[in-house]
């Protein structure tokens, strides 16, 4: 048991060493680092990269404005639907009129027949 005591002690001083060797190593890349690329260029570069975005943009609200006229263009085939549909109601109205015409003459008819048989029959 104080053999395994022993050895997670060394082990714990071990890898403190080893974190507080990389923590050195990586802060002495990131001071490297950062001298190696002046601020200057990195901001041109940002700058250049936000005008690509920016272009992009530009091209959406183009392509929107495009889409847009479509919808305008569709919208007025949907009135010029309409007002066919309004035209096929008219028509549509004019057969309802004349099939209510001949309705009422064949109901005429039917009832001027029953009257010549109850007639006949009456007086025949």
């Amino acid at each position: 048991m104080e053999a395994l005591l022993e050895k997670e002690g060394s082990v714990e001083n071990w890898n403190d060493e080893r974190l507080d060797e990389l923590s050195r190593r990586m802060d002495a890349g990131f001071e490297k680092a950062a001298t190696k690329v002046e601020l200057s260029a990195l901001k041109n570069e940002l700058n250049l990269r936000f005008d690509g975005v920016d272009a992009r943009f530009d091209e959406v609200d183009r392509r929107f404005d495009e889409i847009s006229g479509r919808f305008g263009e569709v919208g007025g085939r949907f009135d010029e639907i309409s007002g066919r549909f309004g035209e096929v109601n008219g028509r549509f109205d004019k057969i309802d009129d004349r099939l209510d015409r001949l309705n009422h003459t064949l109901l005429i008819g039917l009832f001027g027949l029953i009257a010549a048989v109850i007639a006949n029959g009456i007086w025949g």
